[in-house]
This record gives structure tokens, C-alpha cells and sequence, in this order.
């Protein structure tokens, strides 16, 4: 299965001068805990970091800093990891382990942001794939009543 089929899309995103508060009042908004900042390169949004719920009350609230003066570009993660939508999804759970994080924006052959895959759609989709393999047993078991009877 491809990350790009159980990313979500659209995906809330901001450029780099964004500041906590109006970062907050998105997630708020969009019941979110993250926002991909970009960058538009030839009219195309391109991921260049990543804010978290987290980050905002760890390096702006814990810190006594103004929100209305950090910006996403002060706060965002350095150094994004991205997976290409056509990449399965052992591929971003390979990323995700090796790195130590939880959601993965997802780009198209050209680098342009598409979506975001995080653990939770991941856990979701393998769940339900697993919970229709679960089933297999009992409708085993009504089968063969079914045809022994």
C-alpha cells in the first residue's frame, strides 16, 4: 500500500514567518497537532520543517516567550525527514523508527508537499487490516458448518 492512499490531505501548513500564536490558533482550529512550514519554490510548496503542539509548549510556554514574536521558523524541526507518496508503507514506519518520530510529510516526485502520514494512520490502517484477518476463523468455522450440515 502506498503512504500516499492513508496520508492526510490536505495537510495544514505555514511559511517560515508564521508565529506560535497564529501556529496555535490553526491547530486549534483544524484539531491538529502539527503544521508542516513550507517554502514556495516556482509557485510550489515545498516542506522545510515541521511544528508540533509540542514544540510550541516546550520552547514557547515553558519559556515564558511571547507567542506573538517566535516564529515557525525559531521552532520548526531541522533537518525533515519526508517519504514520497508512492513509498509503502514499511518504508515510513523503516523512517519513523529509525528516527524516532511520529508523522512524515509526504511529498510527490518533485518535492512538493502532498499530505502527512503519522503513526496513528499507520496503527489505523494496519488495525483494520488485521481486523478483517481476524475474522478468517469464525467465518472458517460457518463455512465448514455450513457445509458439513
Amino acid at each position: 500500500m502506498h503512504i500516499g492512499r492513508i496520508s492526510t490531505q490536505p495537510v495544514e501548513s505555514c511559511t517560515a514567518e508564521c508565529n506560535a500564536l497564529q501556529l496555535a490558533e490553526r491547530m486549534r482550529r483544524s484539531h491538529v497537532g502539527d503544521i508542516v512550514v513550507i517554502e514556495y519554490r516556482d509557485g510550489d510548496a515545498v516542506p522545510v520543517g515541521l511544528v508540533t503542539d509540542r514544540d510550541l509548549v516546550v520552547e514557547v510556554m515553558a519559556r515564558g516567550e511571547d507567542p506573538g514574536a517566535v516564529t515557525a521558523a525559531q521552532i520548526m524541526s531541522r533537518g525533515l525527514i519526508v517519504v514520497a507518496e508512492t513509498d509503502e508503507i514499511a518504508v515510513a514506519l523503516d523512517e519513523m523508527r529509525r528516527s524516532g518520530i511520529r508523522r512524515l510529510p509526504v511529498v510527490d516526485d518533485a518535492g512538493c508537499l502532498t499530505g502527512i502520514v503519522t503513526l496513528d494512520d499507520i496503527v489505523g490502517y494496519l488495525a483494520a487490516l488485521l481486523g478483517g484477518v481476524a475474522e478468517v476463523p469464525k467465518l472458517q468455522e460457518i463455512e465448514e458448518q455450513r457445509f458439513r450440515a
